[in-house]
């Protein structure tokens, strides 16, 4: 992860730039015609690279004529892109589902080295292109970091999942600036971040190294947060970053593509990362919270033959990688090979309504049958449409397993459970759904 800086009116502005590579890149160029129905409304436009899925540029403009054309300096030779964009069609100055705003979507492959251009013609075939909105920290008064690594993260605090980092591997002025994309109008989020006093290039508790933390509603859209140096410091409990970079995937292209991590002492699932199609062949894949010193795999696959779920090899393709880090992020590297091996995949979370009904509380039920082997139930209750996440934990706090982390209309789910591979034990299962959390206590008797 590369950053770019651009000055502007005496103050520093980090960028965060997602590319392969340093050399200057090309332009995209947009031609846009038959923009009539949208003059005087502000059109959006960002790009998305999509061996990263991470945003490589936006801006934004308004519309004064029916054909004019858009340059932005993004594109990598060879790489290729979503271009999406949205003509804020109810003047309200956010994204709005079409129909209301009016959203479109092209695709740029292999970009061709000096620059590339895309025609559009206004059509009524829009698209929901999930619009995310960006948060940008402004720093002041960080002289007394002045040449130290500064490293910054952001969690949805309703989904818990991370939205997006940045590394600064040299603050280089007292007043800058870090913009980060991913937000969405309504969540909780927190930014923490920490200046690494010691100068070991790994994260300490305070006060060896400087740490904080901010929390957020997202209410506006974009959002300007103002940070000015301070003892305050929080131990943020920093975890460390897995990258893994997929080269030479053609044979699966179009293909569903699943990857986690679990730590081996435990079996506990890390994180995970699910990809309706390989669209590129080459990729990478991002998964944050690992911890250092301890002993990780990396299990993923290929939906080889298109039923959605995983079967072993040779039927689907599958791999297992192992790390450990000591030094802080990782990177693995890897190329499409055919030494397949079964890994065992866990099994598609079963959930389903039970009563259409629109129950009068939000409630969480005991499981049945408790104690339980392998398999369990678990019904709750919405009294509302809401996101919901279900997780287990072991004895210890530790997930163990993400149920549910999607929105859910008004009613009664039944959830089932498998603890296939979990060995016996008290595990907990905790769900939250707005301002609603409760957790209950379930037993695993082989």
């Amino acid at each position: 992860m590369n950053t770019k800086y651009l000055f502007h009116s005496a103050i520093l502005f980090i960028v965060i730039g997602l590319f392969s590579s340093t050399s200057a890149l090309d332009n995209l160029v947009v031609n846009f015609s038959g923009m009539t129905p949208h003059l005087n409304q502000t059109l959006y436009i960002r790009v998305i690279d999509l061996s990263t899925r991470k945003e490589v540029g936006r801006t934004s403009l308004q519309i004064t004529a029916s054909g004019f054309s858009v340059s932005m300096p993004v594109l990598e030779a060879g790489q290729s892109y979503f271009v999406d964009f949205f003509s804020d069609h109810n003047s309200n100055g956010l994204y709005d589902v079409p129909p209301i705003d009016h959203a479109w979507r092209l695709q740029l492959n292999n970009a061709r080295s000096g620059g590339d251009t895309l025609n559009f013609s206004h059509n009524a075939s829009f698209t929901n292109i999930n619009w995310q909105y960006m948060l940008t920290v402004n720093f002041s008064n960080m002289d007394p970091h002045l040449g130290q690594l500064l490293e910054l993260r952001v969690e949805n605090n309703n989904t818990n999942e991370e939205v997006g980092r940045v590394k600064v591997s040299a603050i280089p002025s007292s007043n800058f600036q870090v913009q980060i994309a991913g937000l969405q109008i309504g969540p909780e989020y927190k930014i923490q971040f920490y200046a690494d006093f010691n100068n070991n290039g790994l994260y300490d508790a305070p006060p060896v190294d400087h740490a904080w933390e901010i929390n957020f509603t997202n209410n506006t859209g974009d959002v300007n947060i103002n940070f000015s140096h301070n003892a305050s410091f929080v131990n943020i409990n920093w975890k460390y970053l897995l990258t893994v970079n997929l080269t030479s995937m053609t044979p699966h292209l179009g293909q569903k593509f699943e990857l986690r991590i679990v730590q081996q002492d435990n079996q506990q699932e890390i994180g995970r990362f699910t990809l309706p199609q390989i669209l590129v062949q080459n990729f990478s894949v991002f998964i944050p919270e690992f911890e250092l010193g301890k002993n990780y795999n990396i299990d993923f696959y290929a939906d080889h033959n298109g039923n959605g779920v995983y079967d072993a090899p040779p039927i689907d393709h599958a791999w297992r990688l192992s790390f450990i880090s000591t030094t802080g992020d990782f990177i693995q590297n890897f190329t499409h090979n055919t030494n397949f091996t079964d890994i065992q995949w866990p099994g598609t979370t079963d959930i389903s309504e039970i009563d259409g009904s629109v129950p009068a509380r939000f409630a969480l039920e005991q499981n049945y049958p408790n104690p339980f082997n392998p398999s369990t139930t678990i019904i709750f209750s919405l009294s509302q449409k809401d996101f919901v996440t279900l997780k287990i934990y072991n004895l210890a706090g530790d997930e163990i397993k993400l149920l549910i982390n999607e929105e859910k209309e008004a009613g009664i789910y039944k959830v089932t459970f498998d603890a296939v591979n979990l060995p016996s034990g008290v595990y907990f299962y905790k769900i939250r759904s707005g301002n609603f959390t409760t957790t209950k206590k379930m037993i695993l008797m082989r």
